[in-house]
């Protein structure tokens, strides 16, 4: 497959380094993340080892003459509305896959790009950002992708197939929009409290206090979850949430890399998305509504 992956951060790497293995692909990127990975190519060290070069571009003109069987978005969810823009200034249908955190992606591609070229994914391996073009790789995680209307297409089953034949193994949802929800529950337990402790995700499930939190974080998400439709019916998100930091131990979460490096977080579209459809549908959530303000006073905090 002839594949654009869009964003050079820590997943956008770790995917372009693994799908250049057996694919055609081009990274995606800006500044001097991408002139360094234009020179040194990508190195993907722990559980993943290895090394790439691969075709990056920071101006998609180039391509006007040529089309991508597929499009993945990696960008952080509030870089998204931007990374759309520049995509439907090119010519081509190429689905677009979301491999993001949050909440609201999709819902912003689809109007943007249209539902027919939209995908849904999670995707839950550890990876910390080294530096560009270097990515630590600390847990495995699953990643399950799906068209938004539940069909088992040819289009999601090549896709699904081309990222298992790199070592990503990757599943078909019939549901993707719930997958999608659990992710983000998972990610309100565990992304803020490690921020603001500083700690690694396993550390979680060692302090009880801090388990508490995240069970009743998540417990907070899944009540509003249900409240507005989402089928959760025989899923346990919370043991869902423990067996993610169990799994991802060593991994440094994308939120606590952000604080760490005093850049913007996420924070709007997991634990504020939750906070925002709980007033829609009229369910209370304190426990993510301090989350959200003590990850904003530390960015606000950050910057001054």
């Amino acid at each position: 497959m002839r594949i654009l992956i869009f964003g050079a951060g820590a997943m956008g790497t770790f995917l372009a380094g693994c799908l250049s293995q057996k694919h055609d692909v081009t990274l995606y990127g800006r500044g001097k993340k991408l002139k360094a990975i234009k020179e040194n190519g990508i190195r993907i060290n722990g559980i993943t080892e290895l090394t790439a070069k691969l075709n990056t571009a920071d101006d998609l003109k180039v391509f006007e003459s040529e089309l991508f069987d597929l499009i993945v978005l990696s960008v952080k969810s509030y870089d998204t509305p931007q990374a759309l823009q520049t995509i439907m200034d090119m010519k081509g249908q190429a689905p677009l896959l979301s491999l993001q955190n949050g909440l609201d992606n999709e819902e912003k591609i689809a109007k943007a790009v249209g539902v027919k070229r939209t995908l849904g994914g999670v995707t839950s391996h550890g990876l910390t950002y080294i530096s560009p073009g270097q990515v630590h790789h600390a847990g495995v995680g699953e990643t399950i992708i799906g068209e938004l209307d539940g069909s088992k297409t040819d289009r999601i089953s090549e896709i699904a197939g081309a990222l298992s034949s790199v070592g990503i193994k990757t599943s078909i949802s019939k549901n993707i929009k719930t997958e999608i929800w659990v992710k983000g529950v998972v990610n309100s337990g565990i992304n803020p409290l490690t921020a603001l402790t500083g700690l690694k995700n396993g550390f979680l499930l060692k302090i009880p206090s801090l388990t508490r939190l995240l069970e009743n974080t998540c417990l907070e998400g899944v009540t509003v979850a249900q409240r507005a439709g989402v089928d959760l019916q025989g899923m346990d998100v919370i043991k869902k949430t423990k067996n993610v930091a169990k799994l991802t131990a060593e991994n440094k979460s994308s939120m606590l890399q952000d604080i760490q490096s005093k850049r913007r977080t996420e924070i709007d579209s997991i634990n504020g998305a939750i906070v925002e459809s709980g007033k829609k549908y009229d369910v209370d959530t304190p426990i993510n509504s301090t989350l959200v303000a003590l990850i904003k006073g530390i960015e606000e905090g950050g910057n001054r």
